[in-house]
């Protein structure tokens, strides 16, 4: 199992980096097709990670 970036929701690193894989090329996206970013703290805890994997994938 991956390491969880949306800790609010429980997204995995597994699931954002499909969802870039799929097409995602912005928070935006990946917000839009996760959930990440939607939980408590708006994306204050993983917004960084997030946006490190769409440089890296």
């Amino acid at each position: 199992m991956s390491e969880i970036v949306c800790l609010c929701k429980g997204i995995s690193e597994d699931t954002i980096v499909e969802a870039i894989k799929n097409g995602a090329k912005s928070v935006e996206e990946v917000k839009e097709a996760t959930g990440a970013t939607t939980g408590f703290c708006k994306g204050g805890r993983c917004k960084g990670k997030i946006e490190e994997l769409i440089k890296e994938n």
